[in-house]
């Protein structure tokens, strides 16, 4: 059944209602001329004006009955090929599903469509407002959190452990750390580092001071007086620091170069020597077999959870902050950048296709379905809402041109016959 009459309903029934009026008052209004030409004589316009009237009347009455006949039969008398829509109801429901399906989800079209919206420029405008940023990263944190909270978590953690471990287990570390070090070197990008740990090396010796005072003193001849070692000592050992801080100040200092030159070595090493290459394999595979390594990595699946529970909760959260960051950046590269935007729009419609094929089966059906289940008079009263105040003028219209071919005839005849 269909649901009860809505206000739209109502509105359409008023001007339906309307429309009849009008179409059976023209009707009323030839009958009564042709009536009243009874009572006028003879007279040679006479004969027009009942021939006219005549035929308003035929064809009037023949629209009425084949408008009609569409919705249901004619003065409750089941006539043969009347009442045709509560009686083809199953074919006009899968006919209007399939004109639908061809005319409205053609991939073609769709295309056409997607191009023509620019849809990656009013993307990228729309995501370019932070407030909109901010509303979707919510929505897709909301989203991914519920599907993570729907996984199986010891599964989903085995799946992870197992997944990190062995592409730790088939990535050619030793070759990826040497190209790391070399570029490094060569952009300058490790100074920083290199100075740190000089200056880090200069700190532990004179934090050491005193031990080292007293190694010396044990490594130095017995012959050799405390005072003089301790002198040797001091004067060695500032030597020593003034001489780390600079070469931990000056990049260009001969120390630093040939440390330099080591690295590159070292680096080199690492892509190209197999037995390097295996050492650093068997000390990763030794890292990664640790049990707290693995604990560690079974519980990035807790935090990630965690994360997204907490971006869905609170507009505040770092990882919803990040996601609307990353999405207001993605809308203001849409707009600025054309050949990002060109992309995008091309992925859509890479997607139309494949998308409407399943969207025309999935839209037929869907309109077959629901028009089958409808009450076949229910059916009929509302096709006749959606069409039958347009029908009133196929009335109307049949009347005003019956009318028109009889007064024609007749004039034909008059001419013609005497």
């Amino acid at each position: 059944m269909i649901s009860a009459h809505t206000d739209y309903d109502r509105q359409r029934e008023a001007e339906l209602r309307r429309a009849r009026r009008r179409a059976s008052g023209l009707l009323l209004v030839a009958t009564a001329m042709f009536a009243s030409t009874f009572a006028m004589g003879d007279a040679t316009w006479v004969g027009f004006l009942r021939s006219t009237a005549e035929a308003a009347m035929i064809g009037g009455v023949a629209d009425w009955f084949a408008v009609t006949a569409l919705f249901r039969h004619p003065f409750g008398i089941p006539i043969p090929h009347t009442a045709i829509i509560p009686r083809s109801k199953t074919g006009l429901a899968r006919s209007l599903g399939e004109f639908v399906r061809h005319n409205f989800l053609e991939p073609s079209q769709l295309v056409e469509r997607i191009r023509a919206a620019d849809i990656g420029r009013r993307a990228g405008e729309w995501l370019s407002a932070g407030h909109n940023a901010d509303m979707l990263a919510g929505q897709i944190a909301s989203v991914l959190g519920a599907v993570a909270e729907g996984l199986d978590t010891e599964a989903v953690e085995e799946s992870l452990e197992s997944l990190v471990l062995d592409r730790l287990h088939s990535l050619p570390l030793a070759e990826m750390v040497g190209k790391g070090i070399e570029a490094a070197v060569v952009a300058g990008q490790h100074r920083q580092i290199m100075e740190g740990a000089i200056r880090g090396l200069a700190s532990a010796l004179d934090d050491n001071r005193e031990t080292l005072r007293r190694w010396v003193r044990e490594q130095s001849p017995w012959w050799v007086p405390e005072v003089v070692d301790d002198a040797v000592f001091s004067r060695g050992l500032e030597a020593l620091l003034d001489l780390v801080e600079r070469v931990a100040s000056d990049p260009s200092h001969e120390i630093r170069r040939t440390l330099d030159l080591r690295l590159v070595e070292i680096a080199r090493r690492l892509q190209t020597d197999p037995d390097l290459a295996a050492i650093v394999s068997e000390r990763v595979d030794a890292i990664a077999s640790q049990p707290e390594v693995r604990g560690w990595v079974r519980d990035l699946w807790s935090q990630v959870t965690a994360a997204l529970a907490d971006a869905a909760s609170r507009a505040d959260s770092p990882m919803r902050g990040r996601i609307a960051s990353a999405l207001t950046r993605l809308g203001e590269r849409l707009v600025a950048e054309e050949r990002l935007r060109a992309r995008f729009d091309g992925w859509l419609e890479s997607l139309a296709p494949p998308l409407a094929r399943v969207g025309q089966n999935e839209l037929a059906d869907i309109i077959a379905v629901t028009i089958e289940r409808w009450d076949p008079e229910e059916t009929s009263r509302r096709l006749e809402l959606w069409m039958g105040r347009d029908l009133q003028f196929v009335r109307i219209n049949g009347t005003v041109v019956g009318g028109l071919v009889g007064l024609a005839i007749h004039s034909l005849v008059f001419a013609f016959g005497g």
